[in-house]
This record gives structure tokens, C-alpha cells and sequence, in this order.
């Protein structure tokens, strides 16, 4: 199937990198979720994404196949106009940006949505949030309250919220005594040097936070984000696991609530599943495309469908510092979907006309149906 006319609804992204930012780094940490020197001096280059990417990028810029060249040649570009370029080639028409990392290297929600040609919305990173408001407050109880007011302040302004509680403690969002609350809040205060940002990672801490957000999403409709499976090299790939989340997807007070299981890679038969038996359940396939190879792509896809409904499934990039990365997502999701849909109608799953249905829901449809409609341009 050829999907490229299709637009994409791309419900989990990053801003771009500043200019002199993007113009002096190194091309390797595109390719890799590693941080560590050894890999991306020595290792990232030998992956089949960066191998696969370098000849995309080639053709793209018209240039030989090679890493050196292909960095003389975007170094050659205008950085706006290439952004703008690549979004219009890869039909990118909504993004949703998660603005909670590196604020001061990232162009803002404001800027995003001024410098590209597309309608960008903001989700709310409530670990990130709730560290910028902590300097504030004195006791967990007054930082928690200070939080929930904010987010139901916000709340008509954004597309969502997002919880990393994978990448720090793990996805089994326990229920935390206020003591137990209190007393990690205390340590956090007291670790934390005078100005600084403080990086929450105590668990009855970010449970509670995670808590607060969810009661505000269930009362305001907002979906919530959450970090599953591969991602940033601090998680424990065992807690992020999807299937923890079964605590939240059952809890009687969160009746309504729409969790977006984001990543899924290895987990996504686990979300699924839970996509499948659970009405509020929906998985993304971000990151596994384009970060794997074009095979294990190609059978995410299919996994993704084995047991959850095609109205649940949903592609974005989680693009983030390069236009080039919105662009290699946008190219393989529509290649793979594309490859795994006509397999679909050989085995006799769809029928044409029931392919093509599926492809314009997972790209597009199901977030913009997923997702508030309204489109505010915030700071």
C-alpha cells in the first residue's frame, strides 16, 4: 500500500534543537537512546537504523551515501527552511509536543508552532512540572494541592498529560501513605541545592504525583501519556513494562480515563492485550519506528493489531532535536503500516477497502479523535 497521501497526527514528539545547537553537535546521538561515550563514539554508527537512515538522508539531500557527506550537506541548509521543508515532505499536518526536556536547548511550544507548518499543541510532563514548582512549597501536601491546581488551570490549554514514572520508579503506580510521601518530599528538599531544579525520582513522590494527575485528567477528558518499554537508558526495561499499569486501568475512580501506552518496544503484544480488555488502553508505536530495523518494524505493526482494535492503535515519531528524525518516522511508519496492512488482506484480516480504512485511523484518525481539539499556541 502506498500511503503517502495520508497526513499523520503525530501525538508524541519534541521540539528542534536551537540552530547553533544543531549546527555544532555530533550526528550520532540522533540514532541511539544511549548516552554512554563508548557507544556513540564507537558503536551507534554500526546500527541497521543509522546505516538504513544515512542512505534516506542521502537521497534526500542528493548527496553520496556516506555519513561525511551527508553532514557536509545539511550543514549546507537552512536550518527553517529545512524544518519546514521536511514537515511539508513528510505530511506531518498536527504535532503534539512533550516540552518538559531540555528547555534550554529546545525551541518552545510557541516557537515550534511559529516556525513550522503545522498545528502544534502542547502535553504537560507532570514530572517535569511538578520539579519546577517544588522550590515553592514546604511540605509534599502543599506542593501536591499547588499541583493540582495548576494542571486544572492548564488543563483547557493542552492535548494531554505524560508521566516518565517508567524511566524513573517504574510503571506499578502504587498508592503511598502521606508519611511516606512527606518524608521522601524532605529528602528531596534537602538534596536539592538552592535554585536548582530537582530531579524527582523517589517513588512515593512520583506515585502521588502520577495520583494527582490522573484525577485531573479523568475530570478535564485529557489523555495521559505514558513512557513504556525502550526509551532512555536510567529505566529498568523490567518496571516499564505496560502490564503494570493494570492498577491504573482498574482503579474505580479513574472511570473514563484514556492512557496512551507511548514506545511499547519490547512490550507491544503486552499493550495489545491491554489495548484489547481495557476500554481506556491505547498503544503507540513511536520509537520502535524508526529506532529498529525495518523487520522488526514491520512485525511491531503487526503485533500491535494481533489483539487490539485498529481504532486503538497509533503512530507518532517521538522526533526530537533533528527535522530529520520527523522525516525518517514519517517515511518507514507509512512503508511498514503499509506492508503490514497489504499483509492483512493476503491473509484475509481486511479487505481492501478495510485496509485503507486502517491506515488513514492508525496515522491519523484515532489521535485526532483521541486528543482535545482545540489548538492553543502557549509559551
Amino acid at each position: 500500500m502506498n500511503l503517502t497521501d495520508i497526513p499523520i497526527y503525530d501525538h508524541h514528539a519534541h521540539a528542534l534543537l536551537h540552530e547553533p545547537l544543531w549546527r555544532a553537535g555530533p550526528i550520532e546521538p540522533y540514532f541511539t537512546e544511549a548516552t554512554d561515550p563508548l557507544i556513540l563514539q564507537h558503536f551507534a554508527r554500526d546500527t541497521l537504523f543509522f546505516r538504513r537512515s544515512m542512505r534516506d538522508l542521502a537521497a534526500y539531500y542528493g548527496c553520496a551515501p556516506t555519513m561525511d557527506a551527508v553532514l557536509e550537506a545539511r550543514q549546507n541548509q537552512d536550518y527553517g527552511d529545512l524544518a519546514r521543508h521536511m514537515f511539508q515532505d513528510a505530511r506531518i499536518d498536527t504535532v503534539l509536543i512533550d516540552d518538559g526536556v531540555w528547555p534550554d536547548r529546545l525551541w518552545s511550544v510557541r516557537q515550534s508552532a511559529d516556525r513550522l507548518p503545522c498545528a502544534v499543541r502542547r502535553v504537560l510532563r507532570l514530572e517535569s512540572e511538578v520539579a519546577l514548582l517544588a522550590a515553592e512549597h514546604d511540605s509534599a501536601a502543599g506542593l501536591l494541592t499547588a499541583l493540582e491546581t495548576h494542571l486544572r488551570h492548564l488543563a483547557p490549554t493542552l492535548a494531554g498529560l505524560k508521566s516518565i514514572a517508567a524511566y524513573r520508579t517504574g510503571l506499578d503506580i502504587s498508592r503511598p501513605t502521606a508519611h511516606s510521601v512527606e518524608a521522601a518530599f524532605t529528602v528531596l528538599k534537602r538534596e536539592t541545592s538552592p535554585g536548582a531544579v530537582p530531579r524527582v525520582n523517589s517513588k512515593p513522590l512520583i506515585d502521588s504525583v502520577v495520583w494527582t494527575g490522573l484525577r485531573v485528567a479523568v475530570d478535564t477528558g485529557l489523555p495521559v501519556q505514558f513512557h513504556t518499554g525502550y526509551g532512555d537508558p536510567d529505566l529498568d526495561m523490567r518496571l516499564a513494562s505496560p502490564l503494570h499499569l493494570r492498577g491504573v486501568l482498574e482503579a474505580p475512580e479513574l472511570r473514563g480515563l484514556k492512557v496512551v501506552m507511548l514506545h511499547c518496544y519490547p512490550y507491544v503484544r503486552e499493550a495489545g492485550y491491554l489495548a484489547s480488555v481495557y476500554g481506556g488502553a491505547y498503544l503507540d508505536l513511536g520509537l520502535t519506528i524508526p529506532y529498529t530495523s525495518v523487520t522488526a518494524m514491520r512485525t511491531a505493526t503487526l503485533e500491535a493489531l494481533h489483539l487490539a482494535p485498529v481504532t486503538k492503535v497509533l503512530f507518532s515519531t517521538d522526533a526530537q532535536r533533528t527535522p530529520e528524525l520527523y522525516w525518517l518516522a514519517a517515511r518507514w511508519g507509512r512503508t511498514v503500516l503499509g506492508d503490514a496492512l497489504d499483509l492483512t488482506v493476503r491473509d484475509g484480516d481486511l479487505s481492501p477497502q478495510e485496509a485503507d480504512w486502517a491506515a488513514r485511523r492508525i496515522l491519523h484518525d484515532n489521535a485526532r479523535d483521541l486528543y482535545p481539539s482545540i489548538v492553543v499556541r502557549a509559551s
